[in-house]
């Protein structure tokens, strides 16, 4: 019966773990998938706001004039600066630019490197938020996650086009957001245990979260080139038995995220093998320890039945 038992239980005990991650898988993936839903329409609200359309030209006329330092320039930051504050704490970015159609950076909420620089010609053209401009001209465009020195941390940037009432081009919003909102979701593993990992790579294989099992920064710095990650690249939604990035067997359930439109990445959710069929291997030696348990006592009564038996049958022998 021991064989029996454990040839039932073992395979829905495996699927009971593996049903776990996928649904783990699905939460987060949806989460994720929701958040830059949401940003995209953040972005694309706040650059038909009627306070960035009416900035926007003032703001670049007045740099165009004067600099920064001219009163006209002043004046207009004086009027539209604290609102434009407003919305940067309200949406929760680390920074707000606008940008005229030539490339300029005429406004930040924070003044850091990039203000009064172009975009078009000048030494950021080719970074991250030179590309977004570029592409934000057109249509809103995201960044991948990119290092950011004011705030000494990782961002995502999404720049936006801007019209006027008469559907003239006046630019573009840029806004620097948090990669903390993305580390937040990743960082609730409930009922994953003590190996249990959430973790996102992109389609350069590189690393877009912290690792759980390395203290250093793993986010742009640990290749990772896996069985489960090159399935989930080629468009896969799996899971299944793989050695990680530690060469240590998990069950990794994992898929591509869609609907970013801008970065292709794909998400796993991991479980060291050891602990996820942890029950597995209880079953298997509580049953080898019953089976040899009953085989002993099975043994010592046989040995005195049959002992008994030969006493009666021969007394002389006995005695």
């Amino acid at each position: 019966m021991g064989p029996l038992t454990y040839k039932a239980l073992a395979p829905a005990i495996k699927n009971m773990a593996m049903n776990h991650l996928i649904s783990v898988r699905e939460i987060k993936k949806m989460q994720i998938q929701n958040f830059f839903h949401e940003r995209y329409g953040d972005i694309n609200v706040l650059s038909k706001n009627p306070l960035v359309v009416q900035s926007l030209p003032r703001f670049s006329n007045a740099f165009k004039a004067g600099g920064f330092d001219d009163s006209a320039y002043k004046q207009v930051d004086t009027y539209y600066g604290p609102l434009l504050e407003h919305f940067l704490r309200q949406y929760g970015y680390n920074n707000m630019f606008m940008v005229d159609t030539d490339g300029n950076v005429c406004f930040g909420v924070k003044k850091d490197e990039y203000i009064g620089t172009n975009l078009r010609t000048g030494k950021y053209s080719s970074f991250s938020i030179g590309e977004v401009f570029k592409e934000g001209l057109n249509n809103t465009k995201f960044s991948d996650l990119t290092w950011c020195e004011e705030a000494k941390d990782f961002i995502f940037m999404a720049a936006s086009p801007v019209y006027d009432l008469t559907n003239k081009l006046l630019g573009t919003v840029i806004v620097e957001m948090p990669y903390s909102s993305i580390d937040i979701i990743l960082a609730q593993r409930d009922g994953l245990g003590d190996t249990g990992e959430i973790y996102i790579v992109g389609d350069d294989h590189f690393m877009r979260s912290k690792s759980r099992f390395i203290t250093q920064n793993t986010i742009l710095k640990l290749e990772i080139n896996t069985d489960a990650v090159n399935d989930a690249l080629r468009g896969n939604t799996d899971v299944r038995v793989v050695k990680d990035y530690r060469i240590i067997p998990v069950i990794s359930a994992y898929t591509p995220l869609e609907n970013l439109r801008d970065v292709t990445w794909v998400l796993l959710v991991e479980m060291d093998g050891k602990e996820a069929l942890y029950p597995v291997l209880v079953l298997k030696t509580n049953l080898i320890i019953i089976g040899a348990v009953i085989s002993v006592i099975t043994a010592v009564y046989l040995y005195f039945t049959l002992w008994r038996r030969r006493s009666i049958n021969n007394p002389l022998a006995s005695s």
